[in-house]
């Protein structure tokens, strides 16, 4: 009985991860992923933890992997000082080994020159089970409105 429990505990606890996806576990990698890319926090070791092996984000009209998306948020963070999300109106779409979210992201950058970048996207982000952990694997984001104060 009791490796019958250590085995189920084991099962349930790998990687810290629990073999269950839910909205809430869904929902919480793509804040996470948000907080790994904010301009104080952003590092691309541990961005790259986050994301699948084939990451994948359209943005701004092009197409990065990992490594291109690395030197786009670098050469942005020459002017950009302070970055700021906030996300709403999930849509979440879960299966056994993936989660799809519809949603809406408001964002503002600061820059160097006291300038304030508001925009509006409506954005889309798939996440798969990669490793026995949920990975953002693509993400797609459209840009609703931008307004410079």
């Amino acid at each position: 009985m009791r490796k019958l429990l250590l085995i189920i505990l084991l099962l349930f606890s790998s990687n810290g991860y629990s073999n269950e996806l839910t909205e809430e576990v869904a929902i919480a990698k793509l804040h996470e992923f948000f907080f790994l890319l904010d301009v104080d926090n952003y590092e691309k070791e541990n961005f790259s933890k986050i994301v699948a092996k084939d990451f994948q984000i359209f943005e701004v009209g092009n197409d990065f992997d990992l490594d291109s998306f690395d030197q786009f948020i670098n050469d942005a963070t020459i002017t950009i000082v302070e970055t700021d999300w906030t996300l709403s109106d999930f849509e979440v779409t879960l299966d056994d080994h993936s989660a799809h979210i519809s949603y809406y992201n408001k964002g503002i950058f600061k820059t160097k020159d006291n300038e304030s970048i508001y925009s509006d996207w409506m954005e889309s982000v798939f996440m798969v089970l990669e490793d026995g952990e949920l990975k953002i694997k693509f993400l797609q984001s459209d840009l609703i409105n931008r307004e410079i104060k």
